[in-house]
């Protein structure tokens, strides 16, 4: 792997380096590949602002207003910031960016893995693995999903994070249903097969709210 750091004296190298070295086991077994060298070009910034900016003048002029990490396949990197030490409430802390880095790292190994699959699918995988919805989909049903208008699934799959509401949830209930009904193994294997992704995800976020609501 290869490091670009803005921040020549910074140390978060080794903060982003020992998360990798800590997870990637994990995600390798998630996907049931042996583990392979990672050749990612890691991209540090000094602040959420010169990330924007430092993929601005990269090439990437079209990422969302909530981003604040990321991994790019055009050049195999994942690209982070560095937060500060003492935050202010509406800030990145350290220990809350951890996952941040996490999740980037399942998107930049499974892309390592299986080449290019769709957004709603990578989000919902990385989701499914990251923690984030520790609380578990009937909390997430509860408290969000049946108390909202159900996007449409083209929506999902063509305009994901264009809408107010969190394509991230819809994403990530559409993996889980797809995960308990086809099984682990055979869900890696749909990774695999972009025909049989696009017969699977016909009318997928429905059938999933249905599923677990009925359980």
């Amino acid at each position: 792997m290869r490091y670009i750091v803005q921040n020549d004296n910074s140390d978060y190298k080794n903060v982003i380096d020992s998360i990798i070295n800590n997870k990637k086991k994990e995600i390798f077994s998630f996907f049931n590949s042996d583990e392979f060298e990672l050749s990612f070009n890691i991209y540090i910034y000094d602040s959420i602002e010169e990330l924007v900016n430092g993929l601005k003048k990269r090439g990437f002029k079209d990422d969302p207003d909530y981003m604040c990490a990321c991994h790019k396949d055009e050049d195999n990197s994942l690209n982070f910031f560095e937060p500060k030490d003492n935050p202010n409430s509406d800030e990145w802390s350290k220990e809350e960016y951890k996952n941040v880095i996490f999740h980037e790292l399942i998107h930049g190994i499974q892309f390592s893995i299986f080449g290019i699959t769709p957004e709603w699918l990578n989000e919902g995988i990385a989701k499914y693995l990251d923690g984030t919805y520790s609380k578990g989909i009937k909390w997430l049903l509860d408290n969000y999903i049946n108390n909202n208008p159900i996007p449409d699934q083209k929506e999902i799959e063509n305009e994901f994070g264009m809408h107010d509401y969190d394509s991230y949830d819809y994403a990530y209930i559409m993996v889980s249903y797809l995960i308990d009904t086809l099984g682990k193994d055979e869900f890696i294997d749909l990774l695999k097969n972009k025909d049989k992704i696009n017969e699977v995800k016909k009318d997928l976020l429905i059938k999933a709210i249905n599923y677990y609501n009925s359980k």
